[in-house]
């Protein structure tokens, strides 16, 4: 996992092409919770539902300060949103590169 995460630099978190700590991370956490959901019914769907909307908001949260920065669309910065529920047991590729 930490194989993923880039050096620091003095770029900022718009204009990065690598992944922080921080991101990889919340793709780790959202994989786990997004494959909670793949095994028979128990209170941990719940907690991972919860968790995967949670992931949610900060996707729209990060967009919304895109649009109020007025960042060109073309900066990586536009391609940082984890996307819940897309991962499944079977997968083992990282499926946002």
């Amino acid at each position: 996992m930490l194989g993923k995460v880039k050096v620091a630099g003095a770029e900022n978190e718009v204009e990065s092409r690598g992944k922080g700590l921080d991101e990889v991370t919340n793709e780790e956490l959202t994989r786990k919770f997004s494959m909670a959901f793949e095994e028979q019914f128990h209170y941990g769907c719940f907690y991972a539902y919860l968790k995967l909307k949670e992931q949610e908001i900060k996707n729209v949260a990060w967009l919304a300060e895109l649009i109020i920065m007025d960042a060109p669309r073309n900066l990586p910065g536009w391609n940082k949103v984890v996307v819940p529920f897309m991962y499944h047991v079977n997968d083992d590729a990282d499926l946002n590169n």
